[in-house]
């Protein structure tokens, strides 16, 4: 309870705007779902800090969760400002979210908070490892997520960036699947024991490169087989269909939670 308070208190005083008159005076959607993903990437934080290492004393243990629990939430935070810059740097998040009430773009952001807490609660649950080491593999994280976003958009026939900002939910949520796949894997990679620098860096970037191929071959599978019929980039850049949308959205993550296990008995 007070790490989640904490959170709130520090996406409160960082916030442009007015975090309780957004969520109950103005029901914005798409802050909740922002928020939503943000408390979602808290807990993996703190589940990540409290399933780590055990130490002799509870009071080490108290102490260690505390402020590694607050390292990872001001981490977080540093991942939204990434994902505003350089993920969709080419439109103003604030603005689609509070002003235009832009539920794609939450959706969006709710998954950055997501695979950034998957990824941060792996750095800091990992044994032998450093504050500095944990530091390195966030920002690996990070560059991973900022990759898949320049691959998606490469990938896609539609701007990505374009659907988004005109407040195509399908889109966004489309997109946000590939996120949270992302940050289970990478999760995987950063989570175990910290060997060395080679070792450990050349099992994540084969993970991830793994990650990547298979994502484009379950977008395929899902356009070709799951609906055989129609064309998935027309359903979601035309239709603005939502269903198309969220489908995509679970069967990233669904392929992804496969591929964690499939990893974890090689």
């Amino acid at each position: 309870m007070i790490t989640f308070s904490v959170a709130k208190f520090i996406k409160s005083i960082i916030s442009p705007y007015k975090l309780n008159q957004e969520l109950t005076e103005k029901n914005n959607l798409a802050l909740g779902v922002s928020t939503a993903g943000y408390f979602i990437g808290v807990t993996s934080v703190y589940v990540g800090v409290y399933d780590g290492p055990t130490l002799p004393e509870w009071w080490q243990e108290v102490y260690h969760v505390g402020v590694y629990s607050l390292l990872g939430v001001i981490l977080l935070n540093i991942s939204r400002f990434i994902n505003d810059k350089l993920i969709l740097y080419k439109f103003s998040n604030n603005k689609e979210i509070i002003e235009d009430q832009n539920v794609g773009t939450g959706f969006v952001q709710a998954a950055s908070y997501i695979a950034s807490g998957l990824i941060i609660g792996g750095t800091l649950h990992s044994e032998g490892g450093s504050f500095i080491t944990s530091m390195a593999f966030f920002a690996f994280g990070q560059v991973c997520l900022i990759l898949f976003a320049l691959l998606y958009d490469w990938l896609t026939p539609y701007s990505v960036h374009g659907e988004i900002e005109s407040g195509n939910t399908a889109a966004g949520m489309g997109f946000s699947g590939g996120f949270i796949a992302i940050g289970i894997i990478v999760m995987k990679g950063v989570s175990g024991e910290f060997v060395s620098w080679t070792s450990n860096l050349s099992n994540l970037a084969f993970n991830i490169e793994l990650l990547f191929i298979y994502l484009i071959f379950v977008r395929f599978f899902f356009d070709k087989v799951i609906i055989p019929h129609a064309d998935l980039n027309k359903l979601i850049s035309v239709d603005k269909n939502l269903s198309a949308g969220t489908l995509e959205f679970i069967i990233s993550i669904s392929f992804s939670i496969v591929l964690f296990f499939i990893i974890d008995h090689q």
